[in-house]
Order: C-alpha cells, then structure tokens, then sequence
C-alpha cells in the first residue's frame, strides 16, 4: 500500500493553482462552457477563505495535485471544497484530504461533517460513510438542487 501523501496547509500565494485545480476538476464531469463560467465566482479560491478556515493541500512534482478548505463554526463543521485535479484521480488523495478534514474536525468535537456535493461526487462521499440528508439550493443556478450530506465524524480508514 502506498503511503499516505504528505498534507499541508494552503497559503495565500496557492490561491491562483487552487482556484485553477478547482475548475478543471468540475469541467472533467463535462459541465457546459456557460455552466462553467457560472461556477467561477464560486470556485475561485480567496485569501479571505485560506484565512477563515482550514486547509489542506496535496502537492505532487511542485504542483497542487488535490485540496479542501473546510470551516468549524460553533454550530457547524462543513466541507466547503474539496477538489483533486483529474490528472490526480484515482490515487487516493481525495480519500486523504477528507481525512485530514475529519480529524480536525473530530479533534475540534464536532459529531458530523455537512457537505454540500456536487452530483458527481456523492459516490465518493458514500463510499467514505456519508448520508444524503436531503437537498440544498445551488449556489450557480437557482433551479439547481444539490445533494446535502452528512458524515459521520470518525476516523477514515
């Protein structure tokens, strides 16, 4: 078994490559161009958002192969993203940065993890123990509903 890849925190100046990697992996489940430009505002990564919550990044050969950012407010932990960058699929790093997520949030006492997921990823987050509690509004398109998710907050094998 491969070991687990190293995850660090994102800085500022990864804002650029993260907003970059974000985009190309929701473009890789064949999103139209117009859906796209819709999503750029959402997807684009801030330093406002590396300061408010908690990061983690994967790099591979100098370049950022996956990352998340996720927020722990007093009421709430939620995944707000968690992108890896199709060249990188596959390899397991979506599985770490979820991890990485969780154990901060487990350490921080919180009892489950709420994930607004793209349609495309709700087979990642089941496979890694998540419910579908319902549906949310989308951010890009009104008429859009996105699956709502829970996980269970406990350590990820």
């Amino acid at each position: 078994m491969l070991s687990s890849p190293k995850i660090r925190p994102a800085s500022e100046k990864d804002c650029p490559e993260m907003t970059e990697v974000a985009l190309t992996a929701k473009a890789f489940w064949g999103y139209s161009d117009e859906f796209m430009r819709a999503c750029e505002a959402v997807l684009t990564v801030t330093p406002r958002m590396i300061t408010d919550w908690d990061s983690g990044v994967i790099e591979r050969k100098g370049h950022i192969a996956g990352f998340y950012l996720a927020s722990y407010a007093p009421e709430e932990a939620e995944l707000q993203l968690l992108y890896v960058s199709p060249l990188h699929m596959g390899k397991g790093y979506g599985r770490a940065l979820l991890s990485h997520a969780v154990q901060k949030a487990t350490g921080l006492g919180f009892g489950h993890l709420r994930i607004e997921a793209d349609p495309n990823a709700v087979g990642f987050y089941r496979r890694m123990g998540a419910k579908q509690i319902g549906w949310c509004r989308s951010e890009v398109e009104d008429a859009r509903e996105l699956p709502l998710l829970s996980l269970p907050l406990k350590p990820i094998r």
